[in-house]
């Protein structure tokens, strides 16, 4: 079914009520396997019963002023987290059940841990204040999507500042860029404002289950499953010993690519003194580039894109109102992936599809699955799923860019490096922000110039820029919107120029990897499906050393 003919139809709180206590009535009754193999059946359609909720939250970010859709939302804020508590109770009721021992083989001893973790990180007396703030979400979402920015005589949305921030012409990009941090300025205060109600929401729930703060709670709310905090923070000095030096060097190898004396904020976007690669045509164009490219990469994503895009499975017009950024879903009724993107006239159009098709790809290698918990995932798999994709897809990018395809291929390898620092400094602030839930604005602002120099002490500033030193997260949507998802980027990249390494010696094979890693998930934890896919754990005391030395090499 394509996604315009998905009918929408709100799910009250009563009618899954009255289907969750059915279900709960058939797993009490089960008296044989054959019993409980139903009630995971019956699971599975109420599963699906849901998928309006999802539809919803898709539609009303193509247009957060739609005020049907963003009725609807608020009504699903609301009940969403007794939701969770009617899917918590069933999921305690199957572990509990005399039959718990045929379960955890049905579903796979991996989402059975899944299960036990979920459970263990939800307690119905924080009810009230997931619906507070899933509120405060909202109110975020409706600030950033609506956000405007004064530039040239006009009154734009700030989204379409950036290709004017990737201009070519310096003063362009300055000017661009400043109307940009002059538009976040104007909303500073209340993201502030917003984020320190969100960090004192969540610090409650975390003292309401008994936690010493919301970071051991994140961990099992993030499903990290054979690995601790001890190995992250490790994780993070690796990259801080040998990525900083790397991205140093980038660093100043873009400097004297672009003919400047120094690089400051406002140069930040930009790769080449012609201006970085921009798609060769518009909208139509990316979407009919993004056909042929998957199409070429193997039998299998050919078969996927045409899925995808046979049935409109995606939305990518950027447009005033619509949410900013860009993810992946799916509707489990109609077991298919959902794109969502925003198409600026940059080379992210193609780096976006490259990004969310990959995650795409593995629902669709997975919609069959009979036992839908065989499919479930943890988020550094899911970025390793679309960050390898972005290899993947680089060969074929002459498609996008013409004679500049190597110029992209460059670029992302160079931005590859600098993603990883961002998000181990975003992972790290959170750690002390969630830490202390106390401190003060300024004091946040000041453990984020403090972790600025850590992660990325070749950084220049000018003076207007010097006064806003530390101010840069408010900028960050994930801080906001998914505490503690940024880690999972930095460890997924890392295995991802693991997948660029082995396609440099034997493509055929890597993607043979890739496929294994895919099929792996759903089955294993994170480090047991690297090891199955042949790659090194990011953790391993060497294998940054050992990445680094290719990535310089390839350099």
């Amino acid at each position: 079914m394509r996604f315009d003919e998905m009918p929408y139809q709100r799910v009250t709180y009563e009618e899954a009520e009255a289907a969750y206590q059915a279900l709960f009535q058939s797993l009490q009754a089960a008296s044989c396997e054959a019993d409980c193999l139903a009630v995971l059946k019956e699971h599975d359609r109420l599963t699906e019963m849901l998928t309006p909720i999802d539809l919803c939250y898709v539609r009303h970010g193509m247009n957060v002023n739609d005020p049907f859709y963003a009725g609807e939302q608020a009504y699903y804020d609301e009940i969403g987290p007794r939701l969770g508590e009617l899917q918590n109770r069933f999921y305690r009721l199957l572990a509990e059940s005399p039959f718990s021992a045929f379960f955890e083989k049905t579903v796979g001893a991996f989402a059975f841990r899944l299960i036990l973790s979920g459970l263990e990180g939800y307690d119905s007396s924080i009810i009230p204040l997931q619906q507070e703030e899933n509120a405060l979400l909202s109110r975020y979402n409706q600030l950033v999507s609506n956000a405007r920015a004064d530039y040239r005589g006009e009154r734009v949305s700030r989204s379409s500042l950036t290709r004017d921030q990737q201009s070519a012409d310096r003063k362009v990009r300055k000017e661009a860029y400043h109307a940009a941090i002059a538009s976040w300025e104007e909303q500073r205060g209340e993201l502030e404002e917003i984020y320190d109600s969100l960090v004192k929401n969540r610090a409650r729930q975390a003292e309401l289950m008994g936690f010493p703060s919301f970071v051991e709670l994140s961990y099992l709310r993030m499903n990290r499953i054979g690995y601790a905090p001890e190995d992250v923070r490790c994780f993070r000095e690796q990259v801080k010993a040998y990525l900083v030096p790397v991205a140093a060097s980038l660093n100043e190898r873009r400097r004297k690519r672009l003919g400047l004396d120094r690089l400051y904020s406002y140069d930040g976007g930009v790769f080449f003194p012609e201006g970085n690669p921009t798609p060769l045509g518009d909208e139509a164009f990316c979407l009919d580039m993004t056909r042929r490219m998957f199409a070429d990469i193997s039998p299998e994503t050919g078969k996927y894109i045409d899925f995808m895009l046979d049935r409109g499975l995606y939305d990518v017009a950027m447009r005033d109102g619509k949410q900013s950024g860009g993810y992946c879903t799916q509707f489990e009724a109609y077991r298919t992936p959902f794109i969502f993107a925003n198409f600026d006239g940059t080379s992210e159009n193609a780096y976006i599809m490259s990004h969310e098709g990959g995650h795409g790809f593995y629902f669709y290698l997975k919609r069959n699955e009979e036992i839908r918990e065989r499919g479930w995932y943890t988020p550094e798999m899911a970025e390793t799923h679309a960050m390898a994709m972005e290899f993947f897809a680089a060969p074929h990018m002459e498609l996008f860019f013409g004679s500049r395809g190597e110029d992209y291929r460059a670029m992302h390898l160079e931005k590859a490096v600098s993603l990883i620092l961002y998000e181990c400094q975003q992972d790290e602030f959170q750690q002390l922000i969630y830490e202390q839930p106390g401190l003060t604005r300024q004091q946040r602002n000041d453990v984020w110039a403090r972790l600025e120099q850590d992660y990325f002490p070749f950084r220049e500033y000018t003076e207007d820029e010097r006064k806003q030193f530390g101010s840069r997260w408010q900028r960050i949507p994930h801080l906001f919107l998914w505490p503690f998802y940024a880690i999972d980027y930095a460890l997924a990249q890392v295995c991802a120029l693991q997948f660029a390494k082995r396609m440099s010696e034997d493509r055929e094979q890597a993607w043979q990897s890739y496929l294994a890693f895919c099929h792996a998930c759903g089955n294993h934890s994170f480090p047991e499906a690297l090891d199955t896919a042949g790659l090194e754990n990011p953790f391993a005391p060497d294998s940054l050393g050992n990445l680094m030395n290719w990535l310089q090499t390839r350099l």
